[in-house]
């Protein structure tokens, strides 16, 4: 497969960086912004207790809830970026009276306002780490529930201020796959106990498309107030839902996905997830649809001015302790040929290629190949196991000939 590359005026994606998938804990760069809107619509299938005893529906009873969420980011430094969140729910539900009837119940209005602070940390190889802090603002406070009418002060979601700090890693592949981790330390509200909150997400990633596979889950530390006493706990208007105002709650929900990139900028995601083995929480399913615009400054280094055709992507496999030669990990049965051309770059997920030395080949076997480096354009990244070698193509042959 052959890539076009024009080094006066790449834009941040290219045939190299990946429009379709983003990463966890991706940091913007400095001056890059991405706004995102998504819809997320749940539905309860069933509850469970604080003992994780099913607790089903009554017939005709149901639980659901439609959000929206906006999401802002910015680069405020080539480390460090702001996100803005806003929330707006509607909860809905089909409740029995107190004279056994079923009646439909639905509270709606802004669920929250909130910010995270993203740290991206030195990358370890291909491995990059980000640290998280978070606070989000809920406008709103829940009234004890007398029990005598339904309809009356039915939540919006748990109240107090949700904050948390933690983690995230991402590791590129050279195949342009990923995975991904995240854990945070959360305090979800005030009637709510301290938790740990996780999430593992693998996706295959290609430039256009992404498959992405993962799971999340809250893991409590068991410190709610009511622990031992969760009869004494004041009530509050749920919906006949187990998901607010729990006591100690837990839960792991896997999901799939899809994503697909609109051009340079936009991308689509959808999520299927169900929430399985809970504890004072609801089992059911979350659906997920996200449109998002991401633009990031290009941070290509302009040495060449023209166009170069690769053919294939290799990587850095040994050096010579002087760096003068380099062994990388294709060879005849990639059609490596002695005398080809090669740029190294410094590469990361981020967007970022530097071009730093050209090299060529001087001897090739079945699945190596031995390179010797001809010019150095760049001391800023240096040249070790990893680094991403382009091979030119034919015309790239004749063109380097030329010069």
């Amino acid at each position: 497969m052959k890539y076009l590359w024009l080094f006066m005026s790449l834009a941040s994606v290219s045939a190299w960086a990946q429009t379709s998938y983003i990463p966890l804990g991706q940091i913007i760069k400095d001056g890059g912004t991405e706004i995102m809107g998504s819809v997320r619509s749940w539905s309860s299938t069933s509850r469970y207790d604080v003992d994780g005893e099913e607790v089903p529906f009554l017939s005709g009873e149901s639980f659901g809830y439609l959000e929206g969420e906006f999401l802002g980011s910015y680069g405020l430094t080539k480390d460090l970026q702001f996100t803005f969140n806003a929330n707006f729910r509607q909860n809905r539900a089909q409740v029995e009276n107190g004279s056994n009837e079923i009646e439909s119940i639905t509270s709606t209005g802004l669920q929250g306002l909130g910010g995270m602070l993203s740290y991206g940390l030195e990358p370890v190889g291909r491995a990059f780490y980000t640290l998280e802090g978070y606070y989000k603002y809920r406008p709103y406070s829940n009234r004890d529930y007398t029990g005598t009418d339904v309809t009356k002060d039915f939540v919006l979601g748990d109240d107090g201020g949700d904050y948390g700090a933690g983690l995230a890693v991402s590791y590129r592949h050279p195949s342009q796959n990923f995975l991904s981790g995240r854990i945070h330390y959360r305090r979800p509200g005030t009637s709510l106990s301290p938790e740990i909150g996780w999430q593992l997400e693998g996706a295959l990633a290609w430039k256009y498309f992404a498959l992405v596979a993962g799971v999340q889950g809250v893991q409590s530390l068991n410190g709610d107030a009511y622990t031992d006493e969760p009869s004494d706990k004041p009530v509050v208007n749920t919906g006949g839902s187990q998901i607010y105002n729990s006591i100690n709650r837990q839960y792991m929900a896997p999901y799939i996905g899809a994503n697909i990139a609109l051009g340079k900028k936009w991308r689509i995601e959808a999520r299927y997830q169900t929430f399985t083995n809970v504890r004072s929480y609801d089992t059911g399913s979350l659906i997920t649809l996200s449109l998002a615009s991401r633009s990031e400054p290009s941070t290509v280094m302009l040495t060449d001015q023209m166009f170069k055709e690769y053919e294939l992507e290799a990587t850095v496999a040994k050096l010579s302790p002087k760096k003068q030669f380099i062994i990388i990990d294709k060879g005849l049965a990639h059609d490596v040929r002695n005398g080809q051309r090669f740029d190294l770059f410094h590469f990361d997920y981020l967007g970022g290629n530097v071009l730093l030395a050209r090299a060529v080949v001087i001897q090739v076997n079945a699945d190596q190949a031995v390179l010797k480096i001809t010019s150095r354009f760049s001391n800023k990244h240096p040249i070790k196991e990893g680094t991403v070698a382009r091979g030119l193509g034919s015309s790239g042959l004749k063109r380097s000939d030329e010069e």
